[in-house]
């Protein structure tokens, strides 16, 4: 089952809107807790992107950065894959900072 990140915005008390949303393979939990991101994705229900968005950015480096970290991929799941990933769930945190985060 992939992983969701969303981010929701409640602008003027209109309905809430999903602004970002992003999915990942299955199986990459080793690689984000390596990569110091698991925190900011699994755990980060109701949060701000804000709160977020310098661990994710932090877990970019680390994936750029480590390439032993491949090793924790599952079969079939390329780092590109993962740190496409992150890069998109960082720029929606940067662009909608003060959107609340919904993960499934």
């Amino acid at each position: 089952m992939s992983f969701t990140f969303q981010l929701v915005r409640d602008d003027e008390g209109g309905p809430a809107a999903v602004v970002f949303e992003d999915s990942s393979s299955p199986g990459l939990v080793p690689v984000w807790e390596a990569a110091g991101v698991y925190d900011a994705l699994y755990n980060s229900d109701g949060r701000m992107a804000r709160d977020v968005s310098r661990a994710i950015a932090y877990g970019i480096d680390r994936l750029n950065e480590n390439a032993a970290l491949g090793g924790l991929l599952p079969p079939g799941v390329s780092m590109t894959e993962a740190i496409r990933f992150l890069d998109n769930v960082s720029r929606g945190c940067t662009i909608h900072g003060v959107a609340r985060i919904q993960t499934r």
